[in-house]
C-alpha cells in the first residue's frame, strides 16, 4: 500500500519480538502484582495492560533511538 519497498521476514521478526518484550514484560509484572495484592481477576488483567502499555512505550522509543525497530527501518520516523 505505498509504505516503502520490500520487507524481509528478519526486519518483520525483529518488529514483532521488540513489541512483544515489552508487553510481556509488562504483562508479567502485572499479573504478579494482581496476584500479591488479591486483586480479582478484572483488576489484574487491566493492571497487567496497563502496565504492558507503558513497558512497551519506553521498549519502543529505547529501539527507535538506536535506530532499530520497524519504525525507523521502514522510515517512518525522522
Amino acid at each position: 500500500m505505498g509504505h516503502g519497498g520490500p520487507v524481509s521476514w528478519g526486519t518483520a521478526a525483529r518488529a514483532t519480538l521488540h513489541c512483544l518484550t515489552g508487553c510481556a514484560i509488562g504483562e508479567v509484572l502485572g499479573m504478579v502484582i494482581g496476584t500479591a495484592f488479591g486483586w480479582s481477576n478484572a483488576a489484574t488483567i487491566v493492571a497487567a495492560l496497563v502496565i504492558a502499555f507503558v513497558f512497551t512505550t519506553p521498549v519502543n522509543r529505547w529501539m527507535i533511538g538506536r535506530g532499530m525497530g520497524h519504525a525507523v527501518v521502514h522510515q517512518y520516523h525522522h
